[in-house]
């Protein structure tokens, strides 16, 4: 059959770009409805991923955690993930739910912080865009804060108030 249909995948801002992608979809549905029958084609809002500055702000906080705390900036991020990121990502959906409720959480306590760490690095925030990822950082900041830890201000990082809101 020549070449393996994949899923196509355009983002538009703009009536110009949006009809660019459009004058590819010809193509694009023959193959994928050769590939594979029945297909979905499918219009939603673009929401973006997490930003770099997002990820480079968790990461600090787990090393300033580590440098006040009782464990490595590691099990600080395998925590934060566990405890703050699981709870956004399963309330936002039901197939992330589904899968973690089959494969970890029958798991013992012990077993389900080791998988959110390296080497196993259970997928969680990397699946987040930026409004569950402020959702995330925002959990972080309090728990952090609560127990006397100084982070470092989002504001002198880059962070905007639309990539993270501070509730301390």
């Amino acid at each position: 059959m020549g070449k393996q249909a994949k899923p196509f995948v355009s983002r538009a801002s703009n009536l110009t770009e949006a009809l660019a992608a459009i004058g590819r979809m010809p193509s694009v549905l023959t193959q994928a409805i050769q590939a594979w029958g029945k297909i979905e084609i499918i219009v939603r809002k673009y929401q973006p991923k997490k930003t770099h500055e997002q990820d480079k702000l968790h990461g600090k906080w787990c090393k300033e955690a580590a440098a006040q705390g009782d464990m490595t900036a590691e099990e600080y991020r395998g925590f934060t993930k566990l405890h703050f990121g699981v709870p956004i990502l399963c309330r936002d959906s039901n197939e992330y739910r589904a899968a973690f409720e089959r494969v970890v959480a029958p798991l013992p306590y012990e077993q389900k912080l080791q998988l959110m760490q390296l080497p196993f690095d259970f997928a969680v925030t990397r699946g987040m865009n930026t409004k569950q990822k402020a959702e995330f950082l925002d959990a972080c900041w309090q728990h952090f804060t609560s127990l006397g830890f100084r982070l470092t201000d989002p504001s002198l990082k880059g962070i905007n108030p639309g990539e993270y809101k501070e509730c301390a």
